[in-house]
Order: C-alpha cells, then structure tokens, then sequence
C-alpha cells in the first residue's frame, strides 16, 4: 500500500483517483478551423497508463522473486518447522499476486528443498500412485525429523559412554604401587661389615 502511494505522488497522480475527475477533449479546433489532437488529451493517457505499467511491473517482478524463492529453498540447517513455514509464505505471497499454487507444485517443492537424508520419504511419495496432501507430507516429514533426532542422541550418548571407559579401566588396572615390608629404619650398613645392627 504504501509503494502505491508513493508512486502515485512520484508520477502525480493523484487527480486520477478522483472518480469525478473529467479527461480533457480528444479533439479540439484550432484558430483556422481545423480539427486536430489535444495534447491535453495525450499527456492525460500517458498519465492515466502510468499507475497501470506500474502495477504491471511490480507485480511481475514480485511473481519472478517468489517463483525463484519457492523453488530454490533449501532446508539447509533450518529446522522442518522453519523450512516449511518459509514454503508456505512463498505460496501465499504467489496467491496474493493471483498466482495460485497448487496442492502438487507445493508438495514439489517441498521435496526439492530436503537433504539427503529425506530421500526415502522423497522416494516414497513421488512413486506412490496416489498423490500425497501437504498435511500428509508434513506429518511424514516432522515424524522423520523426529526420528533422527532420536538416533543423533543415541549415537552421542553412545559415543560419550565409550569415550569414558578408557580412563576408568586404566584406574582399576592400574599396578600396584610397591610396599616394603621392612620396618622403616632398620637395615644392614656397609660400615658394619655386613651385620645388620638394629636401629628400631
């Protein structure tokens, strides 16, 4: 709303929004009596086809940038909530330019943004003889998502248990540190020609 507005007091276009407002005559008379074309009249077309072209064009683009964005999003490290909410929104911008997506093109181009690990799910719904719904891919999709992050979790703890068990098995085989089990003090001195003397 507000880049129409802006471009009607860019191009002044404001006196053709008043419903009331009169086009000037096509023809007028000029001093010898001949007949010939307002210029009025032609700057008031040129005018009147500007709000037109420009609706045309931004509408346009606006169908390019959204065809191109709904077809090259990829899920990437968005969660499958994140990714197919942004799918969505380019449906609904693409519907709010009059250009209605399909239950197919949505389900399309759902399935070209997913990983590789999704490529069961993909095989799946584009063998089946029976079209899948967006709700059906959708609960496909989050039950999929959350099946991984189940495994993910597994295989950490899993991976964290191993790594532990390294440094506890050292310290319980670890060797015994040695004891002597001679009273401290007491031994046998060179300078007492090999007797022991007792010193405890």
């Amino acid at each position: 709303r507000q880049q129409v507005f802006l471009a009607v007091k860019t191009y002044q276009l404001q006196s053709f929004l008043d419903l009331h407002a009169m086009p000037p005559p096509q023809m007028i008379t000029d001093a010898d009596g001949m007949t010939q074309e307002n210029v009025e009249f032609v700057g008031f077309k040129q005018q009147d086809c500007a709000p037109a072209s420009w609706l045309l064009y931004s509408t346009t683009s606006n169908l390019m940038f959204y065809h191109r964005a709904l077809y090259t999003q990829r899920k990437g490290d968005l969660s499958m909530k994140e990714f197919l909410m942004k799918i969505k929104l380019y449906c609904g911008n693409l519907a709010s330019c009059r250009e209605i997506i399909s239950e197919h093109e949505h389900v399309t181009a759902i399935l070209n943004g997913l990983p590789p690990e999704y490529e069961a799910i993909i095989s799946i719904i584009i063998t089946s003889q029976l079209p899948y719904s967006v709700q059906h891919v959708t609960t496909m999709l989050f039950d999929a998502e959350a099946r991984q992050q189940v495994i993910v979790s597994e295989v950490m703890s899993s991976a964290n248990l191993v790594s532990q068990q390294p440094s506890e098995s050292m310290q319980h085989n670890s060797p015994p540190t040695y004891r002597s089990s001679a009273p401290r003090g007491c031994g046998c001195g060179r300078s007492s020609g090999g007797k022991c003397s007792k010193l405890c």
